[in-house]
């Protein structure tokens, strides 16, 4: 069904996926992943979908009025999926030295304009970048490149 319910702030499309059993990554909670009787947790499901080993089976717009693109996943999937091994804690927030250019933007009235491109290294953490310069940029944002220098 087309349209969109400004109500709920999703399309009716979503309504319908929300009835069918499917649903956004955002709306996992552990207490699905007992009822197909999945052995993982819930962290490790969530990092199947981020590397795109749980693929999302449809997509509707939500979110009032930008129509943001909401991945829904069916739990039926994630069932025939094993649980991945996680690393142990000390290995995941593992430091990288990285170099890299960012695009440095001017605020203004309404939308942002390009403004210079800036040089930089740092330290790799997760997906924060800390800059020796100071500071801290996020790994994938939009208007950052980055390697790693080690």
């Amino acid at each position: 069904m087309t349209g969109y319910n400004y109500e709920l702030g999703m399309s009716n499309g979503a309504l319908e996926a929300y009835d069918r059993g499917l649903f956004p990554i955002s709306r996992l909670k552990a207490s699905d992943l007992k009822a197909i009787s999945w052995p993982g947790t819930l962290k490790q499901a969530k990092l199947l979908a981020e590397h795109g080993e749980w693929q999302p089976c449809e997509w509707h717009h939500s979110g009032g009025t930008w129509y943001n693109q909401v991945h829904f996943y069916d739990l039926a999937d994630l069932a025939e999926l094993d649980p991945p091994v996680m690393r142990p804690h000390s290995e995941q927030a593992l430091e990288r030295r990285v170099a890299g250019f960012y695009s440095d933007y001017i605020r203004g009235r309404g939308r942002g304009r390009y403004y210079r491109t800036v040089d930089f290294t740092g330290i790799k953490r997760g997906n924060w970048i800390y800059l020796e310069c100071g500071g801290k940029k996020k790994a994938d944002g939009n208007h950052i490149t980055y390697h790693y220098t080690d």
